[in-house]
């Protein structure tokens, strides 16, 4: 029985700390999915996943489990997590559902695993501002999106391999819940993807029956549209802000 409002605050820090968790069975029943040939199950798991990532940090910062469970790394649980969800189950897709031409199934996974560890142990993986630096090892959600499109395998290598060169290019990529300045409306853009993606996968990309079907792709497209501005955004102030460094300097 809990007696003090310190016994409940340590229980709802440890519930955090579960809910995290819970974003393992997610991605083991996607695995099962998986090797069922269940594409749809496997997405709405990692999707499951996904979402219980982006609500445990505030969670965790609102209960302030740091303090109340000390001996528990969250970022180390966190990370542990994610790697799992959104590095090795996509790699396993990858090969699994043959996203990829022989014999790139086996090269582009390994790929993916390494430079996403190197990029997990990164300390320098995010800017001051809490934006990525390069691309995001969010191979779930960019899986998703071929899913989604239903490309052939060459465009899917070449999709891939791209995202696997802008890792090494210093772009700023917006973290939905992270970035002070834009948090409100990243929320609520977060929300609506979150929405629309649900409606539109377990229906299809493209069939448009009703009125319904056209709102949701175009909730899905706007919600889009907006994360990828943002980087573009943040691209082009970066230049024009290196440019003015440069001719002061000069």
């Amino acid at each position: 029985m809990l007696k003090t409002k310190k016994d409940i605050d340590i229980v709802l820090a440890w519930s955090v700390h579960l809910l995290t968790c819970s974003g393992l069975i997610a991605g083991f029943l996607a695995i099962i999915s998986i090797f069922k040939n269940d594409q749809i199950s496997a997405f709405l798991f990692l999707g499951l996943a996904l979402l219980i990532d982006a609500v445990d940090g505030t969670l965790a910062r609102k209960f302030k489990v740091s303090i109340f469970v000390k001996n528990i790394d969250g970022k180390m649980l966190d990370s542990v997590i994610d790697f799992f969800n959104y590095i090795i189950i996509p790699s396993v897709m990858i090969y699994w559902f043959k996203f990829v031409p022989t014999p790139f199934e086996i090269i582009i996974p390994s790929i993916i695993l390494i430079i996403s560890a190197i990029s997990y142990s990164n300390n320098n993986l995010m800017t001051s501002d809490n934006f990525y630096k390069g691309f995001p090892c969010i191979w779930n959600v960019l899986l998703f999106y071929l899913y989604l499109f239903d490309l052939s395998q060459t465009y899917n290598l070449f999709l891939i391999s791209a995202c696997i060169l802008l890792k090494f290019i210093p772009i700023k990529f917006v973290h939905p819940l992270r970035v002070n300045k834009y948090r409100s409306y990243s929320t609520v853009f977060m929300i609506l993807w979150f929405i629309s993606s649900f409606k539109i996968l377990l229906s299809s990309f493209f069939l448009l029956n009703n009125y319904f079907d056209y709102l949701f792709l175009g909730i899905w497209l706007i919600s889009n549209l907006y994360f990828v501005s943002l980087t573009l955004y943040e691209m082009y102030h970066q230049l024009i802000k290196n440019i003015f460094v440069k001719i002061i300097k000069n």
